[in-house]
C-alpha cells in the first residue's frame, strides 16, 4: 500500500429493542406488556464489504429460488423480503445462522443498555434520542483511531435517527482519541434503509442472538457465534 493510500474499513450499525420509556400522553411503559427492557446497538466491522454483501445476496437468491421456502409468507410478501431475524421463518433463520458460522472477514461489537428509569431521568434527561445516541457513542468509542484508515459508517434508518445526531455521536467518540488524532481521522457517515443494505442483516442476526439469550435464556445462537463477537459491553450494570 502506498504511503498516501488509505485502507478502508466499513462499519454497519443497527439496533434491537428500542429506547422508549413512555407511550402516548406520556404514559409510562416500564413494567407493561410489550415493554422492551433493553436497547441493544451493535455493528459489524469489515474491510471486505463486497464478500459480505455477496454472501447475503446469494443467500437471499437461493431462498427465493427454492420452492421449499419461496412460498413462505414473509418471503413471498409484495413488500419485498430481506433477511431479518425477528420476521424470518425459523427454518430460514437456522440456515442464515449456519451461513454466519462459516463466513469470514468480519467481527462484531455489541453494546447492551438495560433500560433503567432512574438512569434515563438522571443521565439522559428523559430524552430517548439522547439515550439512544449515548449508547451509540459507547459502541463507537475507541473504534475510530487509525489515521491510515478511511472509515465508512452506515447506520440503519430507524425512528428518529438523524445525520446530525449520528455526527454528534461520532464526534464524541473521536474526542477520546485526542485532538491531534481526531483531526486526522477520515470518515464518511450515511443513514440507510436496512432493506437496501444486505450487510445490515448480519448485525441484525447477531443482535437477535444476544437478545434471545437475555430475554429467553436461549444462548445456543450466541454460543454458536461466540468467536465473532469481539466486544459485548453491558452499560449501566453498576449504576
Amino acid at each position: 500500500m502506498a504511503n498516501n493510500e488509505l485502507h478502508k474499513t466499513y462499519l454497519f450499525i443497527d439496533e434491537s429493542g428500542d429506547p422508549t420509556f413512555y407511550g402516548n400522553r406520556k404514559k409510562l411503559l416500564v413494567g407493561t406488556e410489550g415493554f422492551q427492557p433493553y436497547l441493544i446497538i451493535g455493528m459489524i466491522e469489515t474491510s471486505d464489504r463486497k464478500a459480505l454483501r455477496k454472501a447475503v445476496v446469494s443467500f437471499m437468491e437461493s431462498i427465493k429460488a427454492d420452492s421449499l421456502y419461496n412460498t413462505i409468507p414473509s418471503v413471498a410478501t409484495d413488500k419485498g423480503w430481506y433477511v431479518h431475524a425477528r420476521g424470518d421463518h425459523p427454518e430460514i433463520r437456522a440456515k442464515f445462522f449456519e451461513l454466519l458460522r462459516n463466513l469470514d472477514g468480519y467481527k462484531a461489537h455489541i453494546v447492551i443498555a438495560r433500560k433503567d428509569l432512574n438512569i434515563f431521568t438522571r443521565k439522559h434527561n428523559t430524552n430517548q434520542t439522547e439515550f439512544y445516541f449515548d449508547v451509540l457513542h459507547h459502541l463507537l468509542n475507541g473504534r475510530l483511531t487509525d489515521t491510515n484508515c478511511q472509515y465508512n459508517l452506515y447506520l440503519s434508518q430507524r425512528g428518529k435517527n438523524s445525520l446530525q445526531r449520528f455526527q454528534k455521536a461520532v464526534d464524541k467518540a473521536l474526542l477520546a482519541t485526542g485532538s491531534k488524532t481526531k483531526e486526522s481521522i477520515k470518515y464518511n457517515l450515511e443513514i440507510v434503509p436496512s432493506k437496501d443494505m444486505p450487510e445490515l442483516s448480519i448485525i441484525d442476526y447477531l443482535m437477535w442472538a444476544v437478545q434471545r439469550s437475555l430475554l429467553q435464556g436461549e444462548s445456543c445462537y450466541f454460543d454458536a457465534l461466540r468467536s465473532i463477537y469481539e466486544t459485548v459491553l453491558n452499560l449501566y450494570e453498576e449504576e
